[in-house]
């Protein structure tokens, strides 16, 4: 036993003389928070400029472009043209679907299109060849449409029948209607090219011009029965009671046309202009300056689809943004390194880490800022641990480094070798209950330290190996220690090993994790175990991803853990671990397409923990990321199976009547897809070919079953696919064929060959 002092102490009169200039993040929701993708001609997408988009019922997104109609599962544009409705090439400009699920086309030249199960109507003839320039087209309140004719003038059309509600020169000068929307009372608004604003009421056109002065009106977006936003060519309008104010987009947008508006689920108002796209959020505060996003140019179209991707589509293509479930903070943000090492969250809500090259960091509130003392910033920070206003710092080559913070006055100590400490390279830093501190040297055992006195142990005292990569206090007091060896278990003054002979996947322990039941986990470079009721407990029966070296772990309020591995981000339920046996459909996988700028953990002690609120930090090899699990959701919209074609020995059969298979195929393809949007490669499927399969296949993700030499009889195929979340909770697809015999297959063709063996039998007696 030792009793020391510190030998350096640094008193700091003011944090702001700890800190570096802030790094200053929006609080509010961020494009780091959104998830990007971009189509162009490049990736398969033709067609010119995106003018509108929209989705059927049936999961397909459709893209209306500047050479025509294109359909997107998520993998494939698929140009829709049907010859006998559709001029060659003809620009898309409105794309819309009414309460029945129709879609509803608007092309430049040729009037409207009605799509309804895989055929097209056109509203241009027959009784309705008077719609010859529709202008603007909105789905209408009472689950009919309204349309806007340039020489007709404003009709509706519900259930099939078409009644005028305004006739074209009612507005000045017969003014072409651009855009036109109905308000949840009742409202008519007619947006028009030159001549202002108007509202329909007894068959009369007024015109707006209490704070809206703006003559072309471009897009109209309606919120309720009050509030209306209007886009102009100067800028963005709205509506809220009975006048019209103008909405301040920043320096950069406010006197730019709106071309487009979009509410998302969130309360969101997405703007297109021509300098790209902004965002406002709920309380109203813009943001035009998020990442890149004035530079995409002209937005032309946005829309929302059904799990909640906002498309937005312009000159440069077609792109989605995804809300992602991950924080995720790099150098794009303001971090020195995008590798970064330990992370500890204090009960003030700030995230401490340390980036791989050296320095300290601490984040709160998207505010990252650097602590700058030379004994820090200098040296790379091994550990981080702490309780109350302080924090346990162990470094490479400084020691172990208290820090503490109080009222704006921060001090540091540090300890090292001279003061008793068994090494100055600290790995695995851990506070305890009593407010001891426990440093885990790199060679050197293990030092304690409490009320000023070190206390020294190694392998001569039965701790398994000098190298100790981690530290953990049980509930019941006990100090556990990873180790390269196994693991190390101090009680009441006692040691215990347990190893690879006692359940441990492997000796080289790397991480320690208490869950909310008091159970023991143990990170190992061969997977996970967990120690319980005095038993080590080895999992039976886990996905590849389980038994990869885990590095880092935690759990969150609803009893499901956080894990990173050498390769993963995982997701498990804490009850399908202690039952010994996972099932891949139980592990959710993270990755990019979640916010995640990598999947590597990092080895460090504590490079996963949560924090007060809820949420759960991972350290990665590449960027600081964050997840609040509560606001994922858990039911997330179903995939959509579709059967698209089946062909017999390249013949491709006719899906809208009975489908006959000719005699004697060799090979039988189904192609077949399923429409989630947001992750398509995520996308698995399982079939089952009645009268072939015993059972349904394994999940798969091609996109083809493959059958060959099927015998004549009949057969159903039946599809069922899982979402871009991993879950199986959509509807199942199917669909029945006949394969005709051939002519030695029939029946009469046996009976012939029995009558006549049976004659032959005959004539020889």
């Amino acid at each position: 036993m030792l009793g020391v002092a510190p030998y350096r102490l640094v008193s700091l009169a003011v944090m702001a003389c700890l800190l570096s200039e802030a790094h200053a993040l929006d609080p509010h929701r961020k494009f780091s928070q959104y998830v990007r993708e971009k189509w162009s001609a490049a990736n398969g997408l033709r067609g010119g400029a995106v003018h509108a988009i929209a989705q059927s019922p049936d999961g397909y997104l459709w893209i209306g472009t500047d050479q025509g109609l294109v359909r997107f599962d998520g993998f494939t544009f698929l140009p829709v043209q049907p010859k006998s409705l559709l001029l060659q090439n003809d620009p898309i400009l409105g794309l819309t679907t009414d309460a029945e699920g129709d879609l509803w086309v608007r092309m430049q030249t040729a009037g409207v299109l009605r799509y309804n199960h895989g055929k097209f109507e056109n509203l241009a003839s027959g009784p309705n060849a008077t719609l010859t320039q529709v202008t603007a087209i909105a789905r209408e309140n009472a689950a009919g449409m309204l349309l806007s004719d340039l020489f007709t003038g404003t009709l509706r059309l519900r259930r099939g029948k078409l009644d005028l509600v305004a006739p074209a020169n009612i507005l000045p000068g017969a003014a072409p209607t651009m855009s036109i929307a109905e308000t949840a009372g009742g409202k008519i608004w007619l947006g028009t090219l030159g001549v202002g604003l108007f509202y329909l009421e007894n068959g009369r056109a007024t015109r707006v011009t209490q704070g809206l002065t703006e003559t072309k009106i471009n897009c109209l977006l309606p919120v309720g029965d009050q509030e209306l936003w209007v886009g102009t060519d100067h800028g963005l309008f709205r509506r809220s009671g009975t006048g019209f104010r103008r909405v301040g987009l920043g320096p950069s947008l406010s006197d730019q046309p709106v071309l487009t508006i979009v509410r998302d689920r969130d309360s969101n108002i997405w703007v297109g202009t021509t300098r790209g796209l902004l965002r406002i959020n709920a309380s109203g505060t813009p943001f035009p300056e998020e990442q890149g996003m004035q530079r995409a140019g002209p937005v032309n179209a946005l829309f929302e689809d059904r799990e909640g991707n906002l498309w937005v589509g312009g000159a440069m293509g077609l792109e989605r943004i995804r809300d992602s479930a991950f924080i995720t903070y790099s150098t794009d943000t303001g971090l020195s390194s995008n590798t970064n090492g330990p992370v500890y969250v204090d009960r003030e809500g700030r995230a401490w880490f340390a980036p791989e090259k050296g320095g300290l960091y601490w984040i709160k509130d998207g505010r990252i800022q650097a602590v700058k003392p030379e004994l820090l910033e200098k040296d790379v920070i091994y550990s981080i641990a702490g309780r109350d206003h302080e924090i346990w710092i162990g470094r490479r080559q400084g020691g172990l480094t208290r820090l503490a913070y109080r009222g704006g006055i921060v001090t540091t100590e540090t300890y090292g070798r001279p003061n008793g400490l068994g090494q100055n390279s600290v790995y695995a830093t851990y506070q305890g209950r009593d407010g001891a501190v426990w440093a885990g040297t790199l060679s050197s055992g293990i030092s304690r330290l409490k009320d000023g006195r070190v206390t020294n142990y190694t392998t001569t005292d039965g701790l398994t190996s000098n190298t100790v990569s981690s530290v953990l206090e049980g509930h019941d007091g006990t100090i556990w220690l990873g180790t390269p060896n196994g693991l190390s278990a101090l009680s009441n003054g006692k040691w215990r090993t347990y190893s690879l002979q006692d359940g441990l996947p492997s000796d080289n322990v790397n991480c320690l994790f208490e869950d909310s039941a008091g159970a023991l986990w143990i990170g190992t470079s061969a997977g996970l175990a967990y120690f319980q009721m005095g038993r080590m407990h080895t999992l039976q029966e886990v996905p590849e991803s389980l038994r990869e070296q885990i590095l880092g772990m935690a759990e969150d309020k609803s009893g499901r853990f956080w894990i990173a591995t050498s390769q993963h981000v995982l997701r498990v339920p804490r009850d399908k671990l202690l039952s010994g046996v996972v099932k891949a459909a139980d592990v959710r996988e993270y990755d990019q397409a979640d916010g995640l700028e990598s999947t590597e953990g990092v080895k460090r002690s504590r490079s996963v923990v949560s924090d007060s609120a809820g949420r759960i930090w991972f350290s990665l090899s590449n960027g600081l990321s964050v997840v609040n699990p509560s606001q994922i959701n858990e039911n997330s919209v179903p995939a959509l199976p579709h059967i698209e074609a089946i062909t017999a020995d390249s013949n491709t059969a006719n899906l809208d009547t009975s489908v006959r298979i000719p005699p004697s195929p060799r090979r039988i393809t189904f192609e077949y897809t399923g429409l989630s949007l947001a992750v398509p490669g995520r996308i698995r499927f399982r079939y089952f070919l009645e009268g072939f399969d015993s059972s349904w296949s394994q999940p798969v993700a091609a996109r083809e079953a493959v059958y060959t030499n099927l015998g004549p009889g009949p057969y159903r195929f039946r599809l069922v696919a899982s979402n871009s979340e991993g879950l199986w909770n959509g509807p199942e697809t199917a669909i029945a064929l006949n394969v005709a015999p051939a002519y030695y297959q029939t029946y009469w063709f046996r009976l012939s060959c029995i009558a006549v063996f049976i004659a032959l039998l005959w004539a020889l007696y």
